[in-house]
């Protein structure tokens, strides 16, 4: 039987699960309605959480690894309409409308719509989906060896790196030299890239549904405002004004109503 253009699940994955790497014949739009997930691609590390969406295109080898107080929102692509969206990883905002028409795509509405009323949504999810907003949360990882090792270690716990000196002690090259390589395999030198890893992995712990507080004392910050500062920086809005972008709250407890 063919592959609907759109097909989707709503799921609640335990805190920690994980999925080691793997492709799909098929493409996958994914949401959370709450929690969140990264996942890794050959070149890259991109993180999922409320207000945002990922799309991940057929035959791309990924990982996957969930956070806590996880709700999913899984929507199957088939290949035809996937060649549609494009063929690169991306995480973009997700807006109340495109959120609606994420919970179009679940079957409970699908099955209850005719077949003309379906066609016309998804046609509109994929209009808007090809003019969402890009949003960086994402980290190239560094291909050289010497360096490697000491970005996935930040990755999996910034919080744990207290200096960027401290951070670099380990690697068998000279400053000048490890600065070179960071920008050449990633664009960044190493403090930015270490601010951002510590950016991926506050949001994280932000969706999951700790404090501003706790997150800025996690990441070793002295004060919930030098975090904050940073937070704006990087992405343009306080720690705050992040969480109070999540979509509207009825849609949102369907969601959550409809998983349990």
């Amino acid at each position: 039987m063919d592959r609907p253009l759109y097909f989707g699940e709503t799921i609640k994955p335990e805190p920690g699960e994980s999925y080691d790497w793997h492709a799909h014949d098929f493409g996958q739009l994914i949401s959370a309605a709450s929690g969140s997930m990264y996942v890794g691609t050959p070149d890259r590390v991109l993180l999922l959480s409320p207000a945002m969406a990922i799309w991940i295109p057929p035959d791309t080898e990924h990982w996957m690894r969930y956070g806590s107080n996880n709700v999913m929102l899984y929507v199957d692509v088939n290949r035809e309409e996937a060649d549609r969206l494009g063929g690169d990883v991306r995480v973009v905002v997700m807006t109340p409308l495109l959120g609606a028409l994420f919970v179009a795509a679940m079957p409970e509405g699908t099955n209850a719509r005719g077949t003309k009323h379906n066609q016309a949504l998804q046609t509109l999810l994929r209009y808007e989906l090809l003019s969402a907003q890009d949003v960086p949360l994402s980290l190239v990882l560094p291909k050289d060896v010497r360096i490697r090792g000491v970005a996935q270690a930040a990755l999996d716990d910034p919080g744990s790196v207290r200096s960027v000196e401290a951070w670099l002690s380990e690697v068998p090259a000279s400053r000048k030299t490890i600065e070179r390589l960071f920008v050449a395999d990633t664009g960044m030198p190493p403090s930015r890239w270490l601010r951002h890893a510590r950016i991926l992995h506050a949001v994280s712990l932000l969706a999951s549904g700790q404090s501003v507080t706790s997150v800025a004392l996690d990441m070793g910050y002295e004060s919930p405002s030098a975090f904050s500062y940073m937070f704006r920086q990087t992405l343009g809005v306080s720690p705050s004004e992040f969480l109070g972008n999540r979509l509207v709250d009825p849609l949102w407890s369907a969601i959550r109503l409809a998983s349990r």
